[in-house]
């Protein structure tokens, strides 16, 4: 009788990771160096695993980057509705007040949000620049609420350019890192078709070396597959939105 399953190959790529991470804990728990192939498989998942992780780091980031861009969109849209909305009061000093920075607004276009990312880096701070001039910032300081949005898109172009700067340092770090999916394809691999035909035979010859650990695996292994299952229900685009 089969002892240890093998791993569903529709695992997330996180949810692998982790697996894996528990796998080479339980095994790390024994002795296992004089065991030569053992200690190879040990290896080369250990080395997927590490790669994998990077490999959803940088995922995250990619996340993320677009997480923030959203949010500076929003705030360029607030800020040029706000300042548009502000032109057609008719109180003198406050609508000439708007069109002053209205003018400098409409020189970039709400268009901006639809550049390219690093486009609309530099069009957003070319703007920035212009709205910190003395005149403007006169302007500015007469309209209501008008201050607060410029810093909030101030500190959401930060927070975008912080993770940009992320993800071009993992980009040159690590340009030819495989792509998540085919490296969790790959350690499943490793792990299906060396580890467990090999603890499931050495469970049953040597049970006082091996049993315990691999049915730890097979534990493991289990409760990965069943939350597998239960989320087969889900279409293949939400699944695999939700693979990192």
């Amino acid at each position: 009788m089969t002892l240890i399953k093998k791993i569903a190959i529709n695992s997330r790529n996180a949810d692998t990771s982790a697996l894996l991470s528990l796998i080479l804990a339980a095994l790390a728990k024994s002795d296992w160096s004089t065991n030569t192939f053992l200690t190879s498989v040990i290896g080369k998942v250990t080395e997927y695993n590490t790669s994998l992780t990077e490999a959803i780091n940088r995922l995250k980031t990619y996340s993320q980057i677009g997480e923030k861009d959203l949010v500076r969109d929003l705030q360029i849209r607030s800020l040029f509705k706000l300042v548009e909305g502000y032109t057609h009061i008719p109180v003198a000093e406050i609508k000439e007040a708007a069109l002053v920075v209205y003018n400098v607004l409409v020189q970039y276009g709400l268009e901006i949000q639809h550049e390219d990312n690093a486009a609309e880096t530099a069009e957003v701070n070319s703007m920035l620049n212009d709205l910190s001039k003395p005149e403007v910032a006169a302007a500015i300081a007469k309209l209501q609420g008008v201050a607060e949005i410029v810093a909030a898109l101030t500190a959401a172009e930060k927070d975008f350019e912080t993770i940009a700067l992320q993800q071009a340092e993992g980009e040159g770090a690590k340009k030819d890192l495989a792509t998540a999916s085919k490296l969790k394809k790959a350690a499943i691999k490793e792990v299906n078709d060396n580890l467990v035909g090999y603890m499931n035979t050495m469970a049953k010859v040597q049970p006082d070396t091996f049993l315990s650990t691999a049915q730890t695996i097979a534990e493991l292994i289990e409760n990965n597959n069943e939350l597998v299952k239960r989320r087969r229900t889900k279409s293949d685009e939400e699944v695999e939105a939700e693979a990192i």
